[in-house]
């Protein structure tokens, strides 16, 4: 009962987030849209920042999970996997955006335990993408290459894709920078005789 409330917790905690923004998420919310009383919510967090904070680390963390860490241990091939997984736009919302990018733009500069997470939250996006190139390399896919500066570029490419769909209100905005982005990863394919 008590993993259940606490999940409820975080489950409506990020969503609120992630739609208003933390500034924006009204704690009377997010305990009606959870069914908790204020009571209960005291019991798994002192106040709403420790709740926001953790709902960010574990939701985004699933996320990025389910997303980019698993393609670098799986088998080869590597980028065919990538690619779909980029091209998919039923995996992103674009009239929210990205939740880790709004909250770097809300937060980063106002509150240091938020700029420390989103930083966290950045660079293990980018570890994983630099991981998923580092196995293409392995496997033959990529030639050799700094992994880092492609994951960089990559991770870049793609955050701007879902601020340029959000800002316009069209997601062909986005599958059109992912095409040249994917064509760009192609400029580093091996070339097999």
């Amino acid at each position: 009962m008590k993993e259940t409330t606490r999940q409820k917790l975080i489950d409506a905690t990020y969503e609120e987030v992630y739609s208003h923004g933390y500034q924006g998420a009204a704690l009377a919310d997010i305990l009606a849209n959870a069914g908790v009383h204020k009571g209960s919510m005291y019991h798994f967090f002192p106040n709403k920042k420790e709740m926001a904070l953790c709902a960010i680390n574990e939701k985004m963390g699933e996320r990025f999970d389910n997303m980019y860490r698993g393609i670098a241990h799986q088998e080869a091939p590597y980028l065919p996997r990538l690619y779909a997984l980029i091209r998919d736009t039923s995996r992103r919302d674009f009239k929210r955006g990205c939740p880790i990018a709004n909250l770097v733009q809300e937060m980063s500069n106002i509150d240091e335990d938020f700029n420390r997470t989103m930083k966290e939250m950045y660079t293990q996006f980018r570890l994983s993408v630099k991981a998923i190139f580092d196995q293409a390399i392995e496997s033959g896919e990529l030639k050799e290459c700094d992994t880092a500066k492609l994951a960089l570029f990559t991770t870049s490419a793609l955050e701007g894709a879902i601020l340029a769909a959000k800002a316009s209100g069209e997601p062909q905005d986005y599958i059109d920078a992912v095409e040249c982005l994917i064509g760009y990863i192609e400029s580093f394919r091996c070339m097999h005789p």
